[in-house]
């Protein structure tokens, strides 16, 4: 199913979805024909856990090497995030726990709320880099240094996504108000109102998407009612 551009929320609770004469009602107060339905996506409940970097500096730096970490995310905007950091190894601060610490303080200024960064911490040469938000997989890390004998390595984790919490169905646009649960059933799904096109050419009906939210183990049993 290809995601539109348009679409809309429906919140139902403690409602089963039933097809009545080929019509199903996906809440009490939505009822719709059953042809005009296609493409449903159940997708269970998740909490959300922000993906991180974890960048291991080990070996042995000299004074003069060059070390950078790039990062790109689309997380927080639409346009891609690309930065580069970059640490000369100064007399004094060749230990990996010193590189680490200088990359954690460069990241740790760009924290704000247009960046795609949570935090930046090092631990013993162990840079952590989480990313803002766990509605997208969006941080990666990219890493270069000309060292002779010290190495960096970036891990990443990738972000558990969010689905049917609260924060999801308000970034959907539902009232926050009317959400009494813990967490929901997510069901997408395309809708194809029949409408009145004046072309001859045309198929008669306006595309968008439904965002289905109901109680837990309902998703399911509204997928395959749209499919039987």
């Amino acid at each position: 199913m290809k995601t539109g551009r348009n679409y809309f929320a429906i919140l139902t609770e403690a409602h089963t979805p039933a097809n009545t004469a080929g019509i199903i009602d996906l809440s009490p107060s939505f009822k719709v024909e059953k042809s005009e339905l296609s493409s449903p996506i159940a997708i269970a409940p998740a909490t959300g856990v922000a993906g991180y970097l974890t960048v291991t500096f080990a070996g042995t730096y000299a004074v003069g090497d060059l070390v950078r970490l790039t990062m790109t995310s689309n997380g927080t905007s639409r346009q891609q995030w690309r930065k580069s950091y970059v640490v000369n190894v100064q007399a004094g601060a060749t230990s990996v726990t010193a590189i680490a610490a200088a990359f954690a303080a460069l990241v740790s200024a760009d924290v704000s709320a247009e960046s795609p960064y949570a935090t930046a911490v090092n631990a013993a040469g162990v840079l952590t880099i989480t990313q803002e938000g766990d509605d997208k997989r969006a941080l990666v890390g990219y890493t270069y240094t000309d060292s002779a004998a010290g190495t960096m390595v970036n891990v990443p984790t990738a972000t558990v996504v969010s689905e049917g919490q609260p924060s999801d169905l308000v970034d959907r646009g539902v009232e926050a108000a009317d959400i009494n649960l813990a967490s929901y059933d997510t069901v997408r799904i395309a809708y194809a109102a029949e409408s009145a096109i004046p072309f001859i050419d045309s198929k008669g009906a306006t595309v968008k998407e439904i965002y289905w939210y109901g109680t837990v183990g309902q998703g399911s049993l509204l997928v395959t009612l749209i499919n039987a």
